[in-house]
């Protein structure tokens, strides 16, 4: 017997028997007179979730295109019978004794075959999420400073966006998401609550908060610009269109985040402030969304000018003491 063969055997073929058999073995031990009990309740579930297991890994033996199409169909058609249970579980009930409550016994194993296929459908786009993520890191550059050693600089795209401002926009969103949500769970009741909760987590997470997501991204980056920063001899020269030259004497605050959604440059002085975003936003030639960190120099000469640094969770902070 082939590798595949053996598979087959016994990751499609044998569950999907089991799985059979134990439906009908629920299915059976309801009587006239009793409704089978726990043993009969947990035949159908543990089967429901082998015939699942069977159709998913079935998959396996196809191209992955239709891979992806056939796993989607039956998530689709899961889904479509775990929102439809209470009207086949009532449309089985009326069917003709023996077979009425018997099928209405083996209905209760869709749900545990929806959230298995479901599951692992995500967990094949979580695959496929990080493959590409892997690929995409592989690609990505990584910002450096250019220029000579003794006049540093670094050309990025950013916003200007400060951290009130992104904290409102964020802010708002959760609030307009919760807004949503109730609506859709009041208007689509009917249809939402019958959803086991995995798949109402999936529903809105797609309908309400994917999309408030993205259009938090999109006003970030409306306000996208190159940005130069250059280290010069006593001072830091900021070029956001127009260019703004900061001794180092005038910094109260400087705040240097190289990583994460809110990888950014603060620089503060007693009459302007000025917040450069970078971690939200697009980059040319397939750059990293970050900075660079600063160079010891550069922190040096910071620290020579009165400036206290401070670092938390990769922030380094510069305040005037």
């Amino acid at each position: 017997m082939t590798h595949r063969a053996a598979t087959r055997r016994w990751f499609v073929l044998a569950p999907a028997l089991a799985g059979i058999v134990l439906c009908a073995i629920g299915g059976a031990l309801v009587t006239p007179t009793s409704d089978g009990g726990l043993a009969a309740y947990l035949c159908v579930l543990i089967g429901g979730w082998a015939v699942a297991f069977s159709a998913v890994n079935a998959l396996s033996g196809w191209e992955e295109r239709w891979q992806w199409a056939g796993h989607i169909a039956l998530t689709a058609g899961a889904l479509a019978l775990a929102v439809s249970i209470t009207p086949l579980i009532q449309q089985a009930a009326t069917l003709p004794e023996p077979w009425g409550r018997s099928l209405a016994l083996v209905a209760l194993g869709i749900p545990p075959a929806a959230g298995w296929i479901v599951i692992t459908l995500l967990g094949r786009i979580s695959a496929r999420v990080d493959r590409a993520s892997s690929h995409r890191a592989a690609a990505v550059t990584p910002p450096q400073w250019s220029g000579p050693d003794g006049r540093p600089e670094l050309t990025v795209s950013a916003s200007l966006f400060t951290m009130r401002a992104l904290t409102t926009l964020v802010v708002g969103a959760i609030i307009a998401g919760g807004v949503l949500a109730v609506a859709l769970l009041i208007v689509a009741e009917r249809w939402v609550l019958r959803l086991p909760p995995l798949m109402l987590v999936v529903v809105l997470g797609a309908l309400i908060a994917m999309p408030l997501s993205a259009a938090v991204h999109v006003v970030v980056n409306r306000r996208r610009r190159p940005v130069t920063i250059r280290w010069r001899t006593g001072a830091v020269e900021v070029d956001t269109g127009g260019q703004w030259t900061v001794p180092f004497p005038m910094i109260q605050r400087l705040v240097w985040c190289p990583r994460g959604d809110t990888a950014r440059v603060e620089i503060h002085t007693a009459t302007r402030s000025e917040t450069l975003l970078v971690g939200m936003v697009r980059q040319e030639s397939h750059a990293a969304a970050e900075l660079p960190a600063l160079q010891r120099r550069m922190r040096a000469a910071l620290e020579d000018s009165g400036l206290r640094p401070s670092e938390r969770r990769g922030v380094l902070r510069f305040d005037r003491a």
